[in-house]
């Protein structure tokens, strides 16, 4: 427990002006739903209400202390709980859960991995590369949470959570003896404050590409969010950028920290030449300090080597040479959700992948274009509540890179699916792709599914897209049991197909 005076000398310009500082707080919440008594409540205000609305509920629920931006009214709280006013509430969050904590980022170097696509996979490889030097590693991400060897489902809503659980896993990570914590970071985050508190060490760049500009308004607006990264690491800290990506070349100018350059078109840091792909793995000769090495992956897609290459950049930070790189990925099992391939024993791949942006998309039906010489089917949808400006776009995209498409449901939260679906066909419509020859729509994924599993051959090949590691599919407040390999399994298996 802490005294909650002794966490509001860490928050710029907080002043308390109701109850005493003399309160023991057992932690920091903003949400009401979650809040345990004895905790500080943060007053953040959502997009749509103002954080005050939820002062009762955390008093009921037994808040210790409340954080706003302006006082509660009386009516709010009755019971006169402690109340601290802060300049900016979200900050004070982020900056009252490092305070709890003990700001843990400070003893533990951080790593963050931020881009459109592949933060997940490149955490998973960098701490494949640290372990084979021999550093203890934890990692929080879209998917999981790990500490030490300990590894559980992400439950949070965010690719980022918010700042108190950020900082209770960093905390977690620093007392169980990790050396390094690797934590995805997303634009949300980064513009949201939830690492504000993150004292980085080195930061990662995968690439960027248009998505989430329904919250951010513009693509600058977004490259700046993943900028904030870069410049926040420390002289002594190192920037990994992708020398194949036009961006990078912003972030270089504004991190004070040197920067370590990789990619595959042209010269960088760490690059890689001689790419081999095939159906089970990639080959591939990386080339740095210096030294050449022949590596194989089990990992598939050009995609997979660039995110090699950006973990074996960061790794060279702690230490990690081209041995370590070359035992990682002897070892390194595909990321869930990522290019995992489902064999029941049928004659023609089919793959499973996470990918829900257009370079995405774009990335794995071109990865599994390589991989037959027949056909390629896909399923596909997109989420609710997200830039509906690339509905159109992945469906064009889909239409000139696949040869029949299933449209179908993938998160519509309280969208109507039909017109998801809808939106996404008119992509397909301006390529002149005929529904029923080129492409069909059907929101029910199960369906979409054994459809195209029961039209594919040797030769041809599956991609489910967009759903990856995912175990639920979130319809109108509801989490339905849900997962792509699964149901594929399930539908090969009633096909007749046996491993």
């Amino acid at each position: 427990m802490r005294r909650f005076a002794d966490l509001l000398r860490d928050i710029p310009g907080a002043r308390l002006v109701q109850g005493s500082g003399d309160v023991e707080v057992t932690g920091v919440s903003n949400d009401t739903r979650r809040l345990r008594p004895g905790e500080v409540f943060a007053a953040v205000s959502g997009f749509e209400r103002d954080g005050l609305v939820f002062v009762p509920a955390a008093i009921v629920a037994g808040a210790a202390a409340i954080v706003a931006e302006r006082a509660p009214a009386p009516e709010q709280n009755p019971n006169g709980v402690p109340v601290a006013i802060v300049p900016d509430a979200r900050a004070a969050l982020a900056d009252l859960a490092a305070a709890f904590f003990g700001r843990p980022s400070s003893q533990l170097p951080v790593v963050g991995i931020t881009g459109t696509d592949g933060k997940t996979s490149t955490t998973h490889l960098l701490s494949a590369i640290l372990q084979a030097a021999g550093k203890r590693t934890g990692w929080l991400t879209t998917v999981s949470t790990r500490v030490g060897e300990t590894v559980r489902e992400n439950a949070a809503d965010h690719t980022t959570p918010e700042a108190p659980l950020v900082q209770s896993a960093l905390a977690e990570m620093l007392q169980a003896g990790v050396d390094v914590a690797i934590v995805e970071t997303s634009s949300h985050a980064l513009a949201l404050d939830r690492v504000r508190a993150v004292a980085y060490r080195v930061g990662v760049f995968t690439n960027l590409g248009a998505e989430h500009l329904n919250f951010h308004g513009t693509f600058e607006a977004y490259r700046d969010a993943k900028a904030l990264l870069f410049q926040r690491l420390p002289p002594d800290g190192l920037a990994v950028l992708n020398a194949d990506d036009p961006v990078s070349a912003h972030f270089a100018r504004l991190t004070a920290a040197p920067v370590v350059t990789y990619g595959l078109l042209g010269s960088a840091d760490v690059r890689a030449t001689d790419v081999l792909l095939g159906p089970r793995g990639t080959a591939f000769t990386v080339i740095a300090d210096g030294q050449e090495r022949r590596l194989e992956t089990r990992l598939v897609g050009r995609f997979n080597v660039a995110n090699w290459l950006a973990a074996y950049g960061a790794g060279r930070y702690f230490g990690a040479g081209l041995d370590a790189l070359e035992a990682a990925t002897c070892v390194q099992e595909p990321v869930p959700g990522r290019m995992n391939l489902v064999d029941a024993g049928q004659p023609f791949p089919v793959v499973v992948d996470f990918a829900h942006t257009p370079q995405a998309l774009e990335k794995a039906l071109d990865t599994v274009r390589s991989l037959v010489s027949g056909r390629v089917f896909l399923v596909f949808g997109l989420a609710g509540g997200r830039d509906a400006a690339n509905r159109p776009v992945m469906g064009a995209l889909a239409a000139s890179r696949a040869d029949f498409t299933v449209i179908s449901m993938d998160d519509p939260y309280d969208e109507d699916p039909a017109e998801i679906a809808r939106q996404i066909a008119t992509g397909f419509a301006r390529l002149g792709a005929q529904r029923g020859e080129q492409y069909e729509i059907d929101t029910d994924r199960q369906s979409a599914i054994e459809r195209v599993l029961g039209r594919a051959m040797r030769g041809d090949a599956v991609l489910l897209a967009g759903k990856g590691h995912e175990q639920r599919m979130m319809v109108r407040g509801q989490k339905l049991p849900w997962n792509d390999a699964r149901a594929a399994r399930e539908t090969l298996a009633r096909l007749g197909f046996r491993a």
